[in-house]
């Protein structure tokens, strides 16, 4: 008999917390950032731009998550790419971060990246069902580099087949790509991987929107609320998920808009026999 179950997944990047100022410092967003996901909800949250400390903040008003990952200069060092989860619902059978470069099992910049980028990764299984597990990929491509973007976007592609032959188990990918979906980088490697067969994926907003970059609307907006333009921020399943729904969450908390990002938020749904 086959069962379902409903997920929620975010992906969030949080602004790191030395570059803004005035009232978009990092004290006075936590509270925002907070409320917005115990509004949503999510069961699994992709962040970016979080350092050791700003995680320690987030841990202590979110209580019920727990998270994978390392800084991108080495262990608590840098900007994370941290997978949030909630604790009393997942297991992690395995972890890893690895560096999106040509050496990827140790801390490295390539491809003429500004800054070393990273990929975090974790196999979580129900603690209910330990036997179901489903693999999450989380990332923050490059934001000047082509090379390091579409090559970041290989190697990732390459680190998700294994997770997929070796589990299984349902893959999802999330993160800050930089880049448009009418953009070089994202139509090289949505066309390469139509072109291989080991891994199939389904990007979340052609779901809803057909992909109109349009009707998407923009996903950085800097502080400043817009809405006109295209997502950088995305959300992909393998198609043994379910797409239901996905927003880009454009709501204040106080009048404040807690990040220059929007989250982006999907409900979906996992079968299983």
């Amino acid at each position: 008999m086959q069962k379902s179950i409903s997920l929620k997944v975010m992906s969030f990047n949080m602004k790191r917390n030395y570059f803004a100022f005035g009232d978009n410092r990092w004290a006075y967003r936590t509270q925002l950032i907070a409320a917005i996901i115990k509004n949503n909800k999510p069961d699994i949250i992709g962040t970016q731009e979080l350092t050791a400390d700003s995680l320690k903040d987030m841990l202590d008003l979110l209580p019920e998550y727990s998270y994978v990952g390392v800084g991108r200069n080495g262990e608590d060092k840098g900007e994370y790419t941290a997978v949030f989860y909630l604790k009393d619902k997942f297991k992690v059978e395995e972890e890893h971060t690895f560096w999106l470069s040509s050496t990827p099992e140790k801390p490295s910049r390539a491809w003429l990246a500004m800054f070393p980028r990273i990929c975090t990764t974790c196999t979580l299984s129900l603690k209910n069902n330990e036997e179901q597990k489903i693999n999450i990929f989380n990332t923050h491509l490059d934001h000047l580099s082509y090379l390091a973007r579409i090559n970041g976007l290989k190697l990732i592609t390459d680190k998700m087949k294994e997770h997929y032959e070796k589990y299984e188990a349902p893959v999802l990918l999330m993160g800050d790509f930089n880049a448009t979906p009418s953009s070089k980088t994202f139509k090289k490697w949505w066309q390469e991987l139509k072109l291989q067969r080991e891994l199939s994926l389904q990007n979340a907003y052609t779901e809803k929107y057909s992909c109109k970059e349009e009707k998407i609307g923009r996903s950085y907006h800097g502080f400043k609320g817009k809405t006109v333009g295209k997502p950088i921020d995305y959300i992909f399943t393998t198609h043994d998920i379910e797409i239901q729904d996905i927003e880009i969450c454009r709501d204040k908390v106080n009048e404040k808009y807690p990040s220059d990002h929007y989250p982006v938020v999907a409900k979906l749904a996992w079968s299983y026999q």
